[in-house]
């Protein structure tokens, strides 16, 4: 990290910002567990076939594990030219996948429109962070 980019430089990445909303929403947990959706996680949000009912991590796993899936959702945002909008755009693919995030961006969805679980129901959860998400992408 650079000096300009530093604590208390005020200026931050999208990267950073991302991985702070992210983190917010998702919170972390370092032992498995079975999400909304029936999917087991662990961390801040991670899903995948690496992803055991006994999977424990650190915090640093944790960690490094965020930063790996923000980075497949990096190149999405390449062309979004203001770094709160890049920021939720990546917030919102971290929770909703890659096909969703493509939709939203050539136009084809709305954010606010990916507020359901599984089954169909509303979590009031997913409306308060897609509409911070959404409002971040007006910025």
């Amino acid at each position: 990290m650079s000096p300009a980019t530093g604590p208390g430089s005020g200026a931050v990445t999208f990267q950073e910002l991302a991985g702070a909303l992210i983190a917010q929403f998702e919170g972390c947990k370092l032992n498995a567990y079975l999400d909304s959706g029936g999917v087991w996680t662990i961390g801040y949000g991670h899903t995948g076939p690496d992803v055991l009912p006994t999977s424990t991590i650190t915090e640093q796993e944790a960690l490094d594990l965020l930063a790996k899936d923000q980075a497949a959702l990096f190149a999405m945002v390449a062309d979004v030219p203001s770094i709160p909008a890049k920021a939720a755009y990546i917030s919102f693919g971290f929770n909703c996948g890659k096909a969703a995030l493509a939709k939203v961006l050539q136009g084809h969805a709305l954010m606010s429109q990916f507020v359901h679980d599984h089954l169909g129901n509303t979590l009031p959860g997913l409306v308060s962070r897609r509409r911070l998400e959404e409002l971040l992408t007006l910025l």
